[in-house]
């Protein structure tokens, strides 16, 4: 019995041994990870055309103030408020009679006073061979040249008051000087008006517009050093709504004045206005556009990380390793931004996955395909 309890034991302990000792297995290294995928935008160049952006007022070209010109009483109204009126169109009507008498009684003042220039050219014809042949004073002929003159001149006279009683009479019917929109009319018919009276409408010329906006002196200067004329530009308009104004402007006047407050100098565009869209004083968003395109490198916004040092890309290298590129950057166009320094082309930067990456190691580049994938990218945060 204990000689195979013993011998039980003697073999349960080689087994015991045996497991101790067994050689030990090793456990396999796990697999390197691939290298990151970012996405990538080539640099190239592209169409740009040089624009600056401000805000304007429109502005009537002709803004006119209607006055009654003589005394009376409003007789008629030919426009309705608001409405587009042609040049010589009867706005008002005054009453006529009283004007109308007094051309009458001009006419009639006129009219005696040729029959005395007659009666004086009458007499001094017979009193002239007279005196030369001895028969009558020299004082009588003096006395007949003289009235003959005083008749000549009263004729003279009463012509003139002919001509202004007539211009009283015209004065009565107040007409559009010019193509217009009219505006509130101030008195109503049956109204006492005259020189002394308020306005009696506003008419303002709707086709073209004018649109005036203050340009900074640093863009005027930067202008005028490239010699970029007006002829060179056009104006476009974006008005309250957001939309585009159709119709494209040009430059007409640049002050010579610049305001000491602002520092700004005021330039006018002339727009076209057939659909009376815009109105005067009306505020809209000026672009003063280019209108020659130049070839500039580009780059997607989403590309430039900003540091205490400046801009700067991180570039892929033909080895597809990334690089700090610093770069100097120009002016906005949409999405892109103009790349002065820093950058050639054909080069690779990372427009998305910044955060997965850092300088000198290798990534695994897609190119981006299309400007919508850049605006989706461009919202990205970069470390």
């Amino acid at each position: 019995m204990r000689k195979d309890l013993a011998t039980r034991l003697r073999f349960a302990g080689a087994a015991v041994l045996t497991v101790c000792f067994a050689p030990p297995s090793f456990a396999q290294a796990p697999p390197e990870p691939p290298p990151p995928s970012v996405v990538v935008e080539t640099v190239r160049p592209h169409d740009v055309t040089d624009q600056s952006t401000y805000l304007g007022r429109v502005e009537a070209i002709d803004k006119v103030t209607i006055r009654a010109r003589v005394d009376g009483f409003l007789a008629s109204r030919g426009f309705d408020e608001g409405s587009e009126v042609k040049k010589d169109q009867i706005l008002f009507t005054l009453e006529k009679e009283p004007y109308e008498a007094a051309v009458a009684l001009a006419r009639a003042n006129l009219a005696s006073a040729r029959a005395g220039l007659d009666l004086a050219q009458a007499t001094y014809d017979r009193t002239r061979p007279l005196a030369e042949r001895g028969t009558s004073s020299q004082a009588a002929l003096d006395d007949a040249a003289a009235k003959l003159s005083q008749a000549r001149a009263t004729v003279q006279a009463q012509e003139a008051m002919l001509r202004q009683a007539e211009l009283n009479l015209s004065y009565t019917e107040i007409r559009a000087p010019m193509d217009g929109r009219t505006g509130r009319a101030t008195y109503a018919v049956g109204e006492y008006v005259g020189p002394s009276s308020n306005p009696l409408v506003n008419l303002v010329r709707q086709d073209p517009m004018y649109v005036a906006f203050p340009v900074p002196q640093r863009i005027l200067l930067e202008v005028r050093r490239e010699g970029v004329t007006a002829d060179q530009v056009l104006v476009r308009l974006s008005l309250p709504d957001g939309s585009t104004y159709q119709h494209d402007g040009a430059i007409k006047f640049i002050d010579v004045e610049s305001n000491r407050g602002t520092d700004t100098t005021m330039v006018r565009a002339e727009m076209p206005n057939p659909e009376r869209l815009l109105v005067d004083q009306q505020i809209v968003r000026v672009n003063v556009v280019s209108k020659e395109t130049d070839h500039r490198l580009m780059i997607s916004q989403a590309a430039i990380v900003l540091d205490q040092e400046g801009s700067y890309v991180l570039a892929v290298s033909a080895e597809n390793k990334v690089e700090i590129r610093r770069i100097e950057v120009g002016a906005q166009h949409g999405a892109r931004i103009e790349v002065r320094k820093g950058l050639s082309e054909g080069d690779r930067v990372i427009v998305s996955g910044h955060q997965k990456v850092r300088p000198g190691i290798v990534v695994e580049p897609s190119e981006a395909v299309n400007d919508a994938m850049l605006q989706e990218t461009s919202g990205q945060a970069a470390p």
